[in-house]
């Protein structure tokens, strides 16, 4: 492996970390491995995603519209195809700032109804 292959998968794992750990934790959040990647639910409903070294959130029309407005902010990519509903927070800001981000995530998608549960086959 080279080194800067190295280093991008130190990137990829420093970020899964740094998401959990700045997780608003408790008994309603769900972590959950989707799209081949670690996601974050409450109540049925995907309010946070770590893709590769990003951080996507799901905050609603105004966050979205905030973040674009922040520098290095961009549509979280998933297969190369933008995730719209999920803007990835920038690079640079500090854990309150992320941990901040990831609450306004949480409490945007605890409006909605929950998720009815599936039954498996």
């Amino acid at each position: 492996m080279s080194t800067s292959d190295e280093a991008g998968v130190q990137a990829v794992d420093e970020a899964r970390e740094s998401f959990v750990d700045l997780l608003p934790m408790g008994p309603d959040i769900e972590l959950r491995r989707m799209f081949g990647t670690l996601a974050a639910l409450v109540d049925g409903h995907v309010f946070a995603l770590v893709l590769g070294d990003q951080i996507g959130v799901k905050v609603g029309e105004a966050g979205r519209s905030e973040l674009s407005r922040m520098p290095g902010s961009a549509p979280l990519l998933l297969g190369g195809r933008p995730m719209v509903s999920f803007p990835a927070l920038p690079p640079g800001l500090d854990d309150d700032e992320v941990h901040a981000w990831l609450s306004r995530a949480r409490d945007h998608v605890v409006a909605h109804p929950p998720q009815p549960r599936r039954r498996r086959r």
